[in-house]
C-alpha cells in the first residue's frame, strides 16, 4: 500500500488537513505509525474532485521518487497498475453506494405505494349515506 505525508495528500487532493485530519479520526483515512496516510483511501474519497489525470500522475510522480531507484519500466507499469487498482475499488464503492440508495428508493416507493392504498380505503369507508340508505343497510 502506498503511502504519503498529510502535507502531500492536502496539495494533492486540494483538501485542507483539517479535513484529512477529521477523515482520520471518523476511520475513513488510515494513518500509519509515522504519519503517513494510504493513497487508496484518498483516492477514494477526494479522487472525484480534482483533476484525475493531474493527480494520477502527481501520485506516479511521488510514488517514483519515492520508490527504490529500479527500472523506470517496470515502476511505472506497477504504479498504472496500482492506480487502476484504486479506480476499481472506488467505482466498486460507488456502485455499492448506488445500490443502497436504489433499494432506499424502492423500500419508500412500497412504502408510499401502502400509504396511497390506505388512504383510498379509508376514504371508500367513510362515505356518508342518507336516512334510508342507513336504514336499508
Amino acid at each position: 500500500m502506498s503511502t504519503i505525508t498529510i502535507n502531500q495528500a492536502s496539495k494533492l487532493f486540494n483538501v485542507s488537513r483539517n479535513t484529512i485530519y477529521a477523515r482520520i479520526k471518523k476511520g475513513e483515512i488510515t494513518k500509519d505509525s509515522n504519519g503517513l496516510v494510504s493513497v487508496q483511501d484518498l483516492i477514494r474519497l477526494f479522487g472525484n474532485k480534482t483533476d484525475k489525470k493531474a493527480t494520477e500522475q502527481a501520485i506516479s510522480d511521488l510514488l517514483n521518487t519515492t520508490a527504490q531507484p529500479v527500472q523506470s519500466d517496470t515502476i511505472q507499469v506497477n504504479n498504472n497498475e496500482h492506480l487502476l487498482t484504486l479506480q476499481i475499488e472506488q467505482l466498486k464503492a460507488q456502485v455499492e453506494q448506488l445500490e443502497k440508495q436504489l433499494e432506499y428508493v424502492k423500500a419508500n416507493e412500497a412504502w408510499l405505494k401502502h400509504q396511497l392504498d390506505q388512504k383510498l380505503i379509508e376514504h371508500k369507508n367513510h362515505e356518508k349515506k342518507g336516512l334510508l340508505g342507513r336504514l336499508s343497510g
